[in-house]
């Protein structure tokens, strides 16, 4: 039996007659096994060996407690960003946090200029991952993710941005990769994704209008570290009502305002 067959042949028997720790631990290896694509619930419970209503309790309690993320779009369990915090105690070689804790209070103003939730999203292999949110102060709020949610490149304000700082070759190989799990977002194609990046390469930012969830539009910018070939983007979402095109020249000014005080001081 092969390694991989051990592995698996061992997380079968620690599900079947084991604590309910030892089960969430195997669901948990279970689930980083899965990278990027996410696993199913089904997948996931007969990958393990355990029945599919004991993996729904412990991935949706997981998921609670921000070990795991849940895609709501896709159906799909992903590792969630508190694990890399306590990763990150352990050893300081985790680039993106040290980046979540730089620009931190960039997101804070960004957040308390515009009102909006703001993000911070990296690219991570063929997805877009958001690393932080700082809270907005309107009162009709248009959070649609948490630390830690994973979207194909090219799903979403943030994502598109990061799809569009890529050379094109490569931007045309992860749309090619990412093609299948497009429609899992609100039956999106391929062809809009082509078209939001051919947007976005002309404008300098992006714009999702509600074509995820509707009445939440966003604006996304990517932009370089200092010192790296590296991209983050940071996008602010709203109701749709409220980002009319003025607010949505605002936002990006604001955006990239403190973006660029931010780049200057780390030079």
């Amino acid at each position: 039996m092969s390694a991989a067959g051990e592995s698996s042949g061992n997380a079968r028997k620690s599900a079947t007659g084991s604590t309910t720790l030892t089960r969430a631990c195997v669901l948990l290896r279970a689930v980083s096994t899965v990278f990027p694509t996410g696993g199913s619930l089904s997948n996931i419970a007969r990958e393990v060996g355990m029945n599919t209503a004991t993996a729904h309790r412990l991935l949706t309690a997981l998921a609670g407690e921000g070990l795991l993320t849940f895609d709501p779009y896709a159906k799909t369990y992903h590792i969630g960003f508190d694990l890399l915090r306590m990763a990150e105690s352990a050893q300081e070689v985790a680039p993106d946090l040290r980046l979540r804790h730089a620009l931190q209070p960039v997101l804070g103003r960004i957040a308390a200029r515009t009102e909006d939730y703001t993000y911070l999203s990296i690219r991570a292999n063929r997805d877009a991952v958001c690393i932080d949110v700082a809270e907005g102060t309107y009162p009709v709020t248009a959070n649609t993710l948490v630390a830690g949610s994973r979207r194909p490149l090219g799903i979403g304000a943030a994502a598109v941005a990061l799809l569009a700082a890529l050379p094109e070759r490569e931007a045309s190989r992860v749309m090619e990769l990412n093609a299948p799990r497009y429609p899992r977002y609100s039956g999106i194609t391929r062809e809009e994704v082509e078209q939001w990046l051919d947007q976005a390469r002309e404008q300098g930012y992006s714009v999702n209008e509600g074509r995820i969830v509707p009445e939440v539009s966003a604006v996304g910018v990517a932009f370089s570290e200092p010192g790296s070939a590296d991209y983050a983007a940071i996008s602010v979402a709203s109701v749709t009502s409220r980002m009319s095109e003025a607010r949505r020249r605002e936002v990006l000014a604001i955006i990239r305002e403190e973006v660029g005080n931010w780049r200057r001081g780390q030079e």
